[in-house]
């Protein structure tokens, strides 16, 4: 079974090499250098993507967004028609779910299989196949692309028959690691602008109900002075997007969700179009007037009255649990009205970037229907403490203050 692999960008590239061991994979690119590198690496270079198409019985894709997916299969002297009878398309974009389930249609009158395979986890995860592949499709695409997948990452997930369902589980998971990494870092700058290395509140912050994917991964490579990511802006809010209109589809509301689309666009607005998500660093210090690295001078001296130490990181970490908990209920509330089952939901976020301490009891509360919101009120009375420390300091309280207001109101 020959292979194909279109857009070897940072992730279709880190993932696409995985498959050149055993031989025989065949690319595409439209960057010439790209293409000379995965040649060197004894994949086989495809002239165009028609002439991919006509040569594999696989064709995977992983392309910026849904639009250049439907453009490449269907616009002028589009792959579709090149494609062979019986054969398979496995969609790794972070699409739109509504365009991928009309691919799939429009494929499958001309007798080819389609499944989206989207991936949550980062760069990092992709090199070192940990990343999750979250897969949706029929039986008769799964059978054919699980050995594929699988040669991708050890986490392959299958999360149900209905194409785009993986696609919809990947912007809700992207929307919850959004709604982390912002709530996350505005607590940060509160313990920062008190005056206390950030290396102690990481390592507190890890070992408490508050964990989650940015406290293990972006903020340790903050006290490692490392960058985590190289994700585009530009496509975190294009997912961000994606995931309010689920929203909008199911009658929900994700007022984190749209408060973290909002912010990243600023992010946007204030370092330009090539903005990083790590970019959110210096967007939250900007925000709050305080460097969040660890530095030699002491931020106390930045205001009159210091905060008293006491058990601040155990309080600012139960804020982050409170917020954890908000990302996730927001997400999880979606889902089950788009039609996702809680448990497949559940093994994405164990499994990828949108990881929490606090979201395993969490979704099995939720999939029992025993859902208490009070078992949580030791994280909300730390997030309204957290509130007034940050009137008292004089910080912006955006993303938590939004998470507050949730658990004030009982909306959850």
């Amino acid at each position: 079974m020959k292979v194909g692999y279109i857009g070897l960008g940072a992730m279709g590239g880190s993932l696409s090499r995985h498959l050149i061991a055993n031989g025989g994979l065949v690319v595409y690119d439209r960057n010439p250098a790209t293409l000379a590198a995965f040649e060197k690496l004894g994949a086989v270079i495809a002239d165009t993507p028609q002439a991919l198409a006509q040569s594999c019985d696989v064709v995977m894709l992983c392309l910026p967004k849904s639009a250049d997916v439907g453009d490449l299969l269907f616009g002028a002297d589009g792959i579709a028609g090149y494609l062979r009878a019986g054969g398979l398309v496995i969609d790794q974009t972070s699409g739109v779910p509504e365009l991928t389930i009309d691919f799939a249609r429009r494929l499958a009158e001309r007798k080819v299989l389609f499944m989206d395979a989207p991936v949550s986890g980062g760069i990092p995860a992709a090199q070192n196949r940990t990343v999750t592949i979250i897969a949706s499709g029929s039986d008769g695409a799964w059978e054919r692309g699980k050995p594929i997948l699988e040669r991708l990452s050890t986490k392959t997930l299958r999360c149900g028959q209905r194409v785009g369902d993986g696609q919809a589980l990947k912007l809700l998971t992207n929307g919850i690691g959004a709604c982390y990494r912002l709530a996350t870092l505005e607590l940060v700058a509160l313990w920062r602008k008190s005056g206390f290395p950030l290396a102690d509140f990481v390592t507190a912050l890890n070992r408490s109900v508050g964990a989650n994917f940015t406290s293990r991964n972006m903020l340790v490579g903050l006290v490692e002075g490392r960058s985590t990511t190289n994700f585009a802006m530009t496509l975190m809010v294009k997912d961000l997007n994606g995931a309010l209109d689920l929203g909008t589809q199911t009658a929900s509301t994700l007022p984190l969700t749209a408060t973290a689309r909002g912010l990243m666009q600023s992010v946007i607005g204030l370092f330009g179009e090539d903005a990083r998500l790590d970019d959110v660093i210096a967007f939250t210090e900007k925000l709050s007037s305080v460097r969040l690295a660890d530095e030699l001078h002491d931020n106390r001296q930045a205001h009159e009255t210091p905060v008293s130490t006491g058990n601040l990181d155990e309080l600012l970490a139960r804020a982050v649990a409170a917020c954890n908990v908000v990302a996730v209920l927001e997400a999880v509330e979606v889902g089950r009205k788009f039609g996702l089952a809680v448990a497949d939901i559940a093994r994405v976020i164990e499994s990828g970037s949108a990881w929490s301490h606090i979201a395993g009891e969490l979704l099995s509360s939720v999939e029992a229907d025993a859902l208490d919101i009070g078992r949580y009120q030791i994280e909300h009375q730390a997030l309204e403490h957290a509130a007034q420390l940050a009137a008292q300091i004089g910080l912006p309280f955006i993303m938590p203050g939004i998470a507050l207001a949730r658990f004030r109101d009982r909306l959850l």
